[in-house]
């Protein structure tokens, strides 16, 4: 794995500092939400897996993605903060109470972040902490693939796990009957998101028209929701090495 390049990154000190971004005009914005609060698996964000942070795998995508002009973590904790400081990324704020709850939309926490640092931009990539398997190259991969074909969206999104043969649909009766077009079906993966900040903050959503689907593979696509999850990726990651 290569080492962070933090020093490419002018705008990532603490609060405002040099990077302030209220003259900034054009670029790519990731924001990194990292509350402190799990339902499912308590303080996973910090939770050591394949010996460090969990949330340290997606802020190291980010630093070594070529493609982001800045990167802003958006948490509410502490130990997040800490993490993120130790990696050159110390949040230029901190994530007010009323946006750190568990039915907290991830769009106003997007909105609130791009207060906060200023500036226009002309694409915000989302990248959640709970996919630790997503590598720099999915990121600068996903934001070509939305700049390229000029969508106002981009949601990267994985083929389903098993080939067409193995899926069936039940009928209200309980029978089983063939399920069509399984081929072209697609699991929205969470490791991804790239839009046109207005786009997207319009239709409070990234799922908007026009917005690609965009593939990646399976083994880099896990979303971490469970302490199996959990296990299943630090065991991938381990065996990445």
């Amino acid at each position: 794995m290569r080492a962070p390049r933090a020093a490419r990154k002018p705008s990532l000190t603490p609060g405002r500092g040099s990077g302030t971004s209220e003259d900034m005009s054009g670029g790519t914005i990731a924001i990194i939400p990292a509350r402190a609060g799990s339902t499912r698996l308590p303080g996973k964000n910090v939770r050591p897996m394949a010996g460090r942070p969990m949330v340290a795998w997606t802020l190291d995508a980010a630093l070594n993605a070529r493609s982001l002009d800045r990167i802003v973590v958006s948490t509410d904790d502490p130990a997040v903060m800490d993490v993120a400081s130790a990696m050159g990324l110390a949040p230029p704020f901190r994530r007010p109470p009323h946006l750190s709850g568990s039915e907290t939309s991830v769009i106003d926490v997007i909105a609130h972040a791009l207060t906060e640092v200023g500036g226009r931009w002309d694409h915000v990539v989302l990248l959640q902490p709970t996919s630790p398997l997503r590598m720099a190259q999915d990121v600068d991969d996903a934001v070509a693939a939305c700049r390229a074909a000029g969508a106002p969206a981009l949601i990267s999104v994985s083929p389903l796990p098993k080939p067409a043969a193995f899926y069936g649909r039940r009928t209200h009766e309980g029978s089983l009957s063939a399920a069509e077009d399984v081929q072209t079906l697609r699991v929205i993966n969470g490791a991804v998101y790239v839009g046109r900040p207005d786009d997207v903050l319009t239709a409070r959503t990234f799922r908007i028209d026009g917005c690609l689907a965009w593939d990646m593979p399976e083994d880099r696509a896990w979303d971490v929701d469970t302490a199996e999850e959990f296990a299943a990726c630090e065991s991938l990651l381990l065996r990445r090495g």
